[in-house]
């Protein structure tokens, strides 16, 4: 649903006003597709600027998605990954081969058969995150990695389902 809170309001808040979690929680994307995630033991954190941003999160377009146990993560990252390739306009080669780079990182990853190792396909993905964000020329390309390297140094992402 849709639940606005004033700004100042705890994520803790947040959830209650919109009638509590099923299930048990994992984790938290807090601020879109461009956002990053929170564990559920950060749900004290006001939302502001400065809240967020002290957990390593941003605020981003406002959005919180809530995740349970049951919840593949894998196929959310997947998903994102894919919104950005889409969405990218391909001016910037950083961006334009990046979102298609990492989206098939994640592919690779969730069924299993990484280049090399579990391993060196977390480290392609840091890569390619590191070349996004330094030489993309927009915020897109600029945040297009947040969720997946969130994600991973949370260690959030599944091998594969």
């Amino acid at each position: 649903g849709v639940y606005e809170v004033p700004f100042g309001a705890t994520l803790a808040q947040l959830l209650e006003l919109a009638g509590g979690v099923t299930g048990e929680m994992r984790t938290i994307l807090l601020g879109g597709a461009a956002g990053g995630f929170v564990m559920p033991d950060q749900l004290d954190v006001p939302l502001t600027l400065e809240g967020t941003r002290e957990i390593g999160g941003t605020l981003g377009s406002g959005v919180v998605m809530v995740f349970d146990t049951a919840a593949d993560l894998t196929a959310v990252l997947r998903r994102i990954a894919a919104f950005f390739r889409d969405e990218s306009c391909g001016q910037c080669v950083p961006c334009r081969v990046g979102t298609v780079r990492q989206e098939e990182s994640l592919a690779r990853l969730a069924r299993g058969a990484p280049l090399g190792s579990r391993e060196t396909e977390l480290a392609l993905l840091a890569d390619l995150a590191q070349v996004m964000r330094d030489a993309s020329i927009c915020g897109l390309g600029h945040t297009a990695p947040a969720a997946v390297q969130s994600a991973i140094s949370l260690n959030l992402l599944e091998a594969s389902r």
